[in-house]
């Protein structure tokens, strides 16, 4: 007996639907493919405790045997607790094991009385384990390459698009980039403040573009019969199962909230590197701009600073160009807003949203049909490749 749920299972993962997989569980699921970054990042955290600048060599050297010590010591008494060996690597990752990753590298520090570095490396593992869950759990890296690769199939109708619509974005935003405000506003953010406002337009485009998401895939978890299934899943692991029915109307449980995030992600993230792509060459182009008009009197003069610090200085045709810190703050400032602007521009324009709906649509709708045939190969574990009628 064959099964391919294991097959399917790798296929929906690569597609960046990891979710559909029926029982798709952190404990084995999530956390077990993510094992040997949280066993990096569980050694480097225990080497807060060095302290390189003021130790002596040989203090240092003691220390990061000590750390490797109780670090070893932290994996084999979870692995007891488990009841597993030693040093075996765990096939279930559960709450003991994400608490020796977050507590134990903690420990080195605390015996050394380093109490500054012992809340560093628990909060350094909370937030190490927060983004290893986002990336592992929805399978981001497969999902960033598939979206690489629908978005250079995109690329010509992007450039007309961007043909058509950077000519009054540029006529607008270069009258904003000569002005003294925004050079007050945005040349002179520092510190956190300044991604923080960044974001702003971010989460205003993502909210826009979620909007949008259920208009596109209205009616692409609905099949008619099994035959528009089978046909769908063709060229998939899927195709491979026995027995799918010929009659009827196929039936799937509803999308769970993670799993509709999962369609959302898809759909969206394609379009994501293509705004982030305008973005940036938007940015680029005000920084070429600001290097050869922007002088660092000018600069000084705009954003009301004393010092302005310069990055970059380039001697040509005899004068000075300079690349400052507020000219790149105020082309990041630019290339946010523009994304945003973007966005807009990308889900109202009829032509464009036709072709990324048609690209799209078939993909999501594919992993959709995938998805019933792999619920109803759980549901019938009978039937198997060998069960074929002679």
């Amino acid at each position: 007996m064959e099964d391919h749920s294991d097959d399917i299972k790798r296929w929906l993962i690569r597609r960046g639907v990891p979710h559909f997989i029926d029982g798709y569980a952190p404990t084995t699921d999530i956390w077990t493919r993510s094992s040997p970054l949280l066993l990096i990042a569980y050694i480097a955290g225990g080497f807060n405790a060095l302290d390189l600048q003021h130790w002596s060599l040989r203090k240092n050297l003691l220390a990061s045997a000590a750390v490797a010590l109780v670090l070893a010591a932290g994996w084999a008494i979870t692995n007891v607790a488990r009841r597993r060996s030693f040093f075996a690597r765990p096939d279930v990752i559960g709450v003991p094991e994400l608490a020796t990753f977050v507590i134990g590298p903690a420990v080195p520090s605390a015996i050394f009385t380093q109490w500054g570095d012992v809340a560093k490396s628990i909060i350094e593992g909370l937030i190490i384990l927060a983004i290893i869950f986002v990336l592992t759990s929805y399978a981001v890296f497969a999902l960033l390459g598939w979206a690489i690769r629908r978005s250079a199939a995109q690329f010509g109708s992007l450039l007309g698009l961007v043909a058509r619509a950077l000519p009054l974005l540029l006529l607008f935003t270069a009258f904003i980039f000569m002005s003294t405000e925004i050079w007050q506003v945005a040349g002179t953010s520092v510190g956190p403040v300044y991604p923080l406002t960044l974001s702003i337009f971010f989460l205003l485009g993502t909210v826009f573009v979620l909007s949008r998401i259920p208009m596109l895939t209205r009616g692409l978890s609905t099949f008619d019969d099994w035959a528009t299934v089978q046909a769908l899943v063709a060229d998939t692991p899927a195709s491979d199962i026995v027995g799918l029915p010929e009659d009827g109307v196929p039936a799937a449980a509803p999308l769970s909230r993670r799993q509709r995030l999962n369609v959302a992600m898809v759909a969206v993230f394609s379009q994501s590197l293509q705004i982030t792509f305008v973005s940036l060459l938007l940015s680029a182009f005000y920084v070429v701009f600001g290097l050869l008009a922007i002088s660092e009197t000018t600069a000084a003069l705009w954003t009301g600073l004393h010092d302005v610090h310069v990055l970059l200085t380039w001697h040509f045709g005899g004068r000075t160009l300079v690349i400052t810190e507020p000219l790149l703050r105020v082309a990041g400032f630019l290339g946010a807003f523009t994304g945003m602007y973007f966005t807009v521009v990308l889900s109202t324009d009829a032509t464009y949203r036709d072709e990324f709906a048609e690209d799209v649509g078939p993909e999501i709708r594919q992993a959709l049909a995938v998805r019933v045939a792999y619920l109803w190969h759980r549901a019938h574990p009978g039937m198997r490749s060998d069960d074929h009628p002679e």
